[in-house]
């Protein structure tokens, strides 16, 4: 199985700072992104989905172009991601970190969850 990579930024300076948690799909890929409110996860929370963003955020931390804020790094690594349906993606952040169960409501309303 390949190695995916996560991130998990802390996106301040704008008028709602939030965290964005980012996901390869595939090595190299653009990352799977979704805002969320909260880090780290501690129960059920809704999250938005995003467009795709660039993998280089996987990396970087600083000023967001067209003075949109800035992001710092708060977690980063591998994990690895089950995605039953493209509605419905568990994901474990590795070594050993959580288990996350993400899930569409409507739209681009997701859920949010601590797994197994």
């Amino acid at each position: 199985m390949a190695e995916l990579h996560y991130a998990i930024l802390r996106h301040e300076g704008i008028e709602h700072p939030h965290f964005d948690l980012m996901f390869e799909t595939t090595p190299g890929s653009k990352l799977a992104t979704w805002r969320s409110d909260a880090w780290p996860i501690n129960g059920v929370a809704p999250v938005d989905h995003l467009p795709d963003h660039r993998a280089e955020y996987l990396t970087y931390e600083g000023p967001v172009s067209g003075d949109r804020g800035n992001v710092s790094r708060v977690a980063s690594g591998t994990c690895l991601i089950t995605r039953t349906t493209p509605l419905h993606w568990v994901v474990r952040l590795l070594p050993a970190g959580p288990w996350l169960v993400l899930r569409a409501i409507e739209g681009d309303r997701w859920e949010i969850a601590p797994g197994r």
